[in-house]
């Protein structure tokens, strides 16, 4: 077997869709699908990762003649009814048995070696992406503590952030924020400037640039975080004595960046349709025709009454286990702004030669950060059996 062959098989022996174990290692359904088709080869650190979700070694993922566990046991292995005992037919000489036995130990011995270089590789390569993504690095001296916080020093502030989302950075989620805030007592030729984020016992700095109107401002990216509190750190050259001036605590981040959707049903009679959608088993083959409606709901509003994130395109897709039978493109996604929604169709004709028990209908969409995300829509509950 393949690694990919491999990787479908033990996610499908823990019921694991290939969303759900993307989001297990913090990744899209689609490098999942290019693992589990040989069109890509996960990481080291990914490998080291799915060895531990599946309980297997690496080495049974990268070898082809290593088979995984449960598999039959080899032909010279010999089952005794009494106990489930097991014997080996003796075909090895001992010094042949010796020979193999040490040169297994020299290759398992090169493997770990070459396992570990790789994953500190790879650790040290992440510490260093990091560090270049922050402003500067967390520093503990940056921690702000609650006695030294001025919480009316301020005439004025602003707090904005919004989402950086990159698939092929470690960290894929980032908050850009855009900061400003205007000190009551101004003392710019003797106290430096610097804007101090915090989050959960974590810390982030930017430099704070003063501008002709006695405002600071200054501009940064963090990990992704619910709630985070900003200050603006205000320090005496001379003394080193520190001012922290209270901007804001922001909360409830991570709620703005989600869609939430669903599907409308109606109902003819003891047959559940939607929108005159159908689909129907007989002799083994199954048809889906009609059109299906969906539409995102509690979306959240930024300052300027604009969606903060919403959806601009979606793909309807009819699966047999991994394999993509059926795809169809939904209407672009169309703001309504008397529900608030943004609402999308999708007309399909489709027949495949295989029972309805084997399939899945997954909508799957993209939002306008660039993340893909897919949801299965319930096929047992519009089905309708031909006698």
């Amino acid at each position: 077997m393949t690694t990919g062959e491999k990787i479908a098989a033990l996610r499908r022996a823990q019921g694991l869709s290939q969303e759900a174990l993307g989001e297990k290692l913090g990744l899209s359904r689609q490098a999942v699908s290019k693992w589990e088709a040989d069109q890509a080869v996960p990481t080291m650190d990914n490998l080291l990762e799915l060895g531990r979700l599946f309980s297997v070694p690496v080495d049974t993922l990268l070898r082809p003649d290593e088979p995984l566990p449960g598999s039959r046991p080899p032909e010279d292995v010999k089952l005794s009814a009494e106990g489930l005992k097991i014997s080996y037919t003796p075909i090895l000489t001992r010094k042949t048995k010796w020979f193999i036995i040490m040169l297994a130990l020299l290759m398992w011995a090169s493997v770990l070696g070459n396992i570990y270089a790789m994953a500190r590789v790879h650790e040290l390569e992440e510490q260093l992406a990091a560090l270049q993504m922050h402003a500067q690095a967390q520093d503990t001296s940056d921690t702000v503590q609650q006695e030294s916080v001025e919480e009316d020093a301020l005439s004025g502030y602003d707090v904005a952030y919004d989402l950086k989302y990159n698939e092929n950075k470690t960290l894929t989620t980032m908050l850009a924020l855009s900061l400003s805030a205007r000190p009551k007592e101004l003392n710019p030729d003797t106290e430096i400037p610097k804007f101090t984020i915090q989050s959960a016992g974590e810390s982030w700095t930017c430099a704070a640039i003063l501008q002709q109107d006695n405002s600071y401002v200054g501009s940064t990216e963090i990990p992704m975080r619910d709630a985070f509190t900003v200050y603006l750190t205000l320090t005496d050259k001379e003394t080193g004595a520190v001012r922290n001036l209270l901007l804001e605590t922001v909360s409830g981040v991570e709620e703005e960046f989600k869609i939430r959707w669903d599907y409308l049903w109606a109902r003819e009679g003891d047959k559940i349709v939607l929108d005159g959608c159908t689909i129907r088993e007989e002799n083994g083959s199954t048809s889906i025709s009609g059109t299906i409606g969906a539409y995102f709901y509690q979306l959240f509003l930024s300052e300027d009454s604009l969606v903060r994130c919403y959806p601009v395109s979606a793909r309807l897709i009819l699966r047999q286990g991994d394999t993509e039978l059926k795809s169809a493109a939904w209407t672009t996604p169309e703001y309504d702004a008397k529900t608030g929604h943004y609402n999308t169709q999708c007309t399909v004709d489709w027949m495949v030669n295989v029972p309805q028990a084997e399939l899945e209908l997954v909508m799957e969409y993209t939002d306008n950060y660039g993340r893909v995300k897919e949801r299965v829509i319930s096929v047992d509950r519009i089905k309708t059996t031909v006698p």
